[in-house]
C-alpha cells in the first residue's frame, strides 16, 4: 500500500485555493491579475470598466474623455466670449435698424389732461413706420418738455411696434393779459406763454376760459421779461381773483382785477348803477403783508353798504381804516418819495395811495 496520495483526489476543490493571485506578467493570456483567474468575455466591458485600465494602458493615457482645460486657459476663454458678446451689442442694433427688423406701429400718449396728445405725438416727431430701434428716445423726450404746459415727460419704446410717451402736467392757475396778449400762469406763478399757443385740447381751452383774468395795466409790465410772479403777487392776485359779488354784499354784476403801476391791486365793480373801484393797494412782505386781504374785504363791505350808488373810489389803506370818493372822482396817483440825498438812507414809505378824502371807520 502506497503512502502517496492519487493525483486526483482533490477533483472537486479550487485548484487555486490558498494560491496568491496572478501579479503584473504572470497571468495567462486571457486572464486578469487579482481576479482570482477569471476571464472577460470578448467584446464585453465590465460594470465600471471606465474606472479601471487596461494592464498595457500607461498611467496618464487618456480614457476617451475630453482633457480638461487649465485655469489659465478657462480664463482666456470667458473674456474672449465676453468680448463677442460687447462687440454684438454695439454692432447688433444698428445692423437691425438699417436692415427695418422691428418698425414703430403706433405712438400712445398718456397722462395728458391739458395737452392735445397729437401735440405731444408732433413735437415727439417720431414718424409711423420709421426703425424702432432707431429712434431717438433722448431726442424725442427733450422735444416734448420743451412744451410749455410740459413738468416731466418720459419716452420709451417697447416690443413689438410701440413707443409710449408719458407726460406730468403744469397746472394752470389763471390768466394774465398784458395789452392785447393773454397769458396763462401756473400754480407756481410760471408765466407760461399766450394761451392761444398752448397747444390745449378743447375741454381744457374751455375751462381756461372761464379761469380768473387779471389785466396787467403796468406800464411796463416786467413779467414778460421776468416770466415769473413774485410769492406776494401770486398770493395777492389768487386771493383777489377769487372773489365774487355776494363776497362784497355788492349788487354788481362784474368784478375786473387790475394792477396798476401807481395804484397797485384794484378791483373794479359794473353794474346797474354802479360804478366804482376798490383799491387793496401794493404789498410787501414787511410794509403791508398778504395777511391783511382778509381785513381790507370785510372792510370794503362795510363801506359799501347803504352807499354804494354814490361812492366812486375805495380807498383800502389796511385793514382798520378806508377811504373812498364821491362818484366820478378818481383820487390823485400816490406822491413818489424824493431821492435820497447820498450818505443817507431813503425813509421806508406806505405804498398805498394817500387820498385827500376823509378817513371813514366802518
Amino acid at each position: 500500500m502506497s503512502d502517496r496520495k492519487p493525483a486526483g483526489s482533490g477533483r472537486g476543490q479550487h485548484r487555486g485555493a490558498g494560491a496568491r493571485p496572478f501579479g503584473p506578467g504572470e497571468a495567462p493570456l486571457g486572464v486578469r491579475p487579482g481576479l482570482g483567474g477569471s476571464r472577460r468575455r470578448a467584446g464585453v466591458s465590465p460594470v465600471g470598466g471606465s474606472l479601471n485600465r487596461r494592464s498595457g494602458d500607461e498611467p496618464g493615457a487618456s480614457s476617451g474623455r475630453s482633457a480638461r482645460l487649465t485655469p489659465g486657459a478657462a480664463v482666456q476663454l470667458r473674456r474672449l466670449a465676453l468680448g463677442a458678446l460687447l462687440l454684438a451689442s454695439f454692432l447688433l442694433p444698428p445692423v437691425a435698424a438699417r436692415a427695418s427688423l422691428t418698425t414703430v406701429g403706433q405712438v400712445s400718449v398718456i397722462g395728458t389732461t391739458l395737452l392735445d396728445p397729437e401735440a405731444v405725438i408732433a413735437a415727439a416727431n417720431i414718424p409711423i413706420g420709421s426703425s424702432l430701434l432707431g429712434v431717438n428716445l433722448r431726442e424725442a423726450e427733450e422735444a416734448v418738455a420743451a412744451l410749455p404746459l410740459v413738468a416731466a415727460v418720459r419716452v420709451s419704446a417697447g416690443l413689438p411696434d410701440g413707443i409710449q410717451i408719458r407726460v406730468r402736467e403744469k397746472s394752470l392757475l389763471l390768466r394774465w393779459q398784458i395789452g392785447d396778449r393773454v397769458y396763462a400762469v401756473s400754480e407756481s406763478g410760471e408765466l407760461l406763454g399766450e394761451t392761444a399757443s398752448l397747444n390745449l385740447a378743447p375741454s381744457a381751452a374751455a375751462a381756461l376760459a372761464a379761469a380768473p383774468l387779471l389785466y396787467d395795466d403796468r406800464t411796463p409790465s416786467p413779467l414778460p421779461t421776468v416770466g415769473q410772479l413774485t410769492a406776494t403777487e401770486l398770493d395777492v392776485a389768487t386771493r383777489l381773483a377769487s372773489l365774487t359779488p355776494e363776497d362784497l354784499g355788492t349788487a354788481a354784476t362784474t368784478l375786473t382785477l387790475r394792477l396798476l403801476s401807481d395804484f397797485g391791486f384794484v378791483v373794479e365793480a359794473t353794474g346797474p348803477s354802479i360804478e366804482w373801484s376798490a383799491v387793496f393797494g401794493i404789498y410787501s412782505v414787511t410794509i403791508r403783508p398778504t395777511s391783511m386781504v382778509p381785513g381790507q374785504v370785510r372792510l370794503l363791505r362795510s363801506l359799501l353798504a347803504g352807499r354804494e350808488t354814490r361812492i366812486g373810489w375805495v380807498i383800502l389803506a389796511d385793514d382798520q381804516a378806508g377811504t373812498y370818493t364821491a362818484k366820478g372822482v378818481r383820487p390823485p396817483s400816490p406822491s413818489v418819495s424824493p431821492s435820497p440825498s447820498p450818505g443817507t438812507s431813503p425813509a421806508p414809505s406806505d405804498p398805498s395811495p394817500s387820498p385827500s378824502a376823509p378817513t371813514v371807520s366802518p
